[in-house]
């Protein structure tokens, strides 16, 4: 019995890596893959804005505050030099869109959805920079007291 076990192992054992070469093994190991990853990250190029921290206000009345902080995604390292000149106007831009989606009464008392914040400030950006340019926008920080 054991003389029959062993050699069923052993072709259960070979069988099983060939299988996982010809289906999906590349013959990268863990180390491989974490190198690729760092060299694919070289070509991301980031740019952290100011955090923005505004009042809100109901009935003319202060009724709390939120606070902004995120990072760009942008598609080549001189459009960070383009976009440092306009950061001014971006926040502007970033500041207002933010405001009023805070001020609505459809979010008194919400939680804060992150995504619907990335997907606006997102939109802002390419408007301002085009599609080109900013690949994505990521909030790092997003916060609402009272309100």
């Amino acid at each position: 019995m054991k003389k029959l076990l062993i050699p069923i192992v052993a072709l259960l054992l070979l069988g099983g890596g060939g299988a996982f070469f010809f289906l999906g093994g590349n013959g990268k190991t863990s180390e491989d893959s974490a190198h690729e990853k760092a060299e694919s990250d070289k070509n991301h190029i980031y740019l952290e804005l100011a955090p923005i921290t505004a009042t809100i206000f109901r009935d003319q009345q202060p009724a709390g505050t939120f606070t902004a902080a995120m990072t760009l995604e942008i598609s080549e390292e001189s459009a960070r030099t383009k976009i440092i000149e306009s950061r001014r106007r971006l926040r502007d831009i970033m500041f207002r869109e933010l405001h009023a989606m805070f001020e609505r009464e459809e979010y008194t008392g919400r939680k804060v959805d992150v995504d619907a914040v990335k997907r606006r400030m997102l939109v802002v950006s390419r408007r301002e920079f085009g599609d080109d340019v900013v690949v994505d926008v990521f909030v790092k920080t997003l916060m609402r007291k009272g309100a």
